[in-house]
């Protein structure tokens, strides 16, 4: 155990005839460092074109570069899962000891999360490290007063001064008593939390609190588990983890809870297509039957699934009577994790490639433009994967002028 992190004794009492674990013990900090690395003047290939008149006059100027230009953004992701909280990060890895034990994964429960935060708020701000800390709610009390009624089985871990979640999850890991609780098999729901005070002795305070339950019918509550809860999914297709076991004959599913998946034999494990079409997070409507009994039970994960395309904008020039544009082409980065298509308008925006899965890179050129008319012309290539849309804007400006190349410093990477 590390000197500055405590786990306390295990207790033990009973909720409704089930035993029950209780056992205590353990905060993250992540910091992430940026450097910009800056080209020098003059270096790489032309980031910026235009045309000189006779006059001395700058007809246009725009960046063509591929890389970040003076702080241009080059790229869109429409989906972002945000920053997992602290007290999910204990479910998943706890998820994780399970698996390497066999056992099935647990659903993060809003009442419990809401529960064990009261409590890991009260130890911050009181300077207490106890399961029941003076003025606070016996602990089971607590636990109700979140919502989390009718159970079967409860237990709890707290541990204070430990400098991550996972210092805290091993920790539990290495504690008999906390290890119990961690490795429950009669635990199929869990919640954990984490506060931080400046003044308290410990600083970090955590709460991981265990739970199974019925409904208000005095059914089971079967949870469904997406990618042994993962915070944020890279891909649609998933892995669900669905209890009912012994009990289940049949299941179906769905991602918007009106249309279902036809019924089909109960498994606790099942492959799904998350749909993008109600944003992030995506949710998952499972069902299990058994007779004419159906329960229903739901999971949500926020989905990372980038669409990037690099760059978003293309200028291209052309001196009436050159022998092609300048650039001649441009190197379109595309990457995603799914299927992508790609359709440019006019039609004398060329692409190399109109479709593919996932990375790609598409040469983007110009042929049969106007040539007649010297002036400015504009153009669209749109890039599509699952519901997400990119749109790259093309400008041809058509010249008699000569051209005349300049060179910027640029940003070029970032260091993390």
């Amino acid at each position: 155990m590390s000197s500055a992190g405590r786990l306390l004794n295990g207790l033990s009492t009973r909720v409704r005839g089930a035993r029950l674990l209780v056992c205590l013990g353990l905060v993250l900090s992540l910091a992430v460092g940026l450097s910009p690395m800056w080209g020098a003047e003059g270096e790489g290939t032309p980031l910026a074109l235009g045309f000189v008149r006779s006059d001395g006059t700058t007809g246009i100027v725009e960046f063509t570069g591929e890389e970040y230009v003076a702080g241009a953004i080059l790229q869109e992701t429409p989906y972002g899962a945000p920053q997992e909280p602290l007290g999910h990060q204990l479910v998943r890895l706890t998820n994780v000891e399970r698996a390497n034990n066999g056992l099935a994964p647990l659903k993060a429960a809003s009442e419990l999360m809401a529960s064990a935060q009261y409590h890991s708020d009260w130890m911050a701000s009181h300077n207490c490290f106890d399961h029941n800390c003076p003025g606070e709610p016996y602990w089971v009390t607590r636990i109700e007063s979140a919502g989390y009624v009718n159970y079967q089985a409860l237990a709890e871990n707290i541990a204070a001064g430990y400098g991550s979640a996972n210092d805290a999850v091993q920790a539990w890991m290495n504690s008999p008593g906390h290890r119990a609780n961690m490795l429950g098999a009669d635990f199929r729901e869990a919640g954990g939390a984490y506060a931080y005070s400046g003044t308290a002795y410990y600083h970090h305070y955590w709460t991981l609190d265990f739970g199974t339950r019925n409904d208000a019918q005095d059914n089971p509550v079967y949870p469904v588990v997406v990618n042994n809860e993962a915070w944020s999914t890279t891909s649609l297709k998933v892995q669900l983890y669905v209890y009912g076991q012994g009990w289940a004959q049949e299941m179906s599913f769905s991602n918007d809870g009106v249309t279902w998946s036809p019924w089909e034999p109960y498994s606790c494990n099942k492959a799904w297509t998350l749909s993008m079409q109600s944003g992030s997070p995506a949710t998952v409507y499972a069902q299990v039957k058994r007779g004419s009994t159906t329960l229903e039970n739901t999971d949500s994960i926020h989905l990372d699934v980038p669409l990037t395309v690099v760059p978003t904008t293309m200028v291209f020039l052309w001196a009436q009577g050159s022998p092609g544009t300048i650039p001649a082409e441009y190197k379109m980065s595309i990457e995603t994790y799914e299927g992508w298509t790609a359709n440019a308008d006019p039609g004398w925006i060329k692409l190399s490639q109109g479709a593919g899965t996932g990375q790609a890179t598409v040469t983007v050129y110009l042929q049969g433009f106007p040539i007649e008319e010297v002036g400015t012309y504009s153009g669209t290539i749109t890039v599509e994967s699952l519901q997400m849309v990119v749109e790259v804007q093309v400008t041809l400006v058509v010249t008699s002028e000569p051209l005349q190349k300049n060179h910027v410093p640029v940003s070029t990477k970032v260091q993390v």
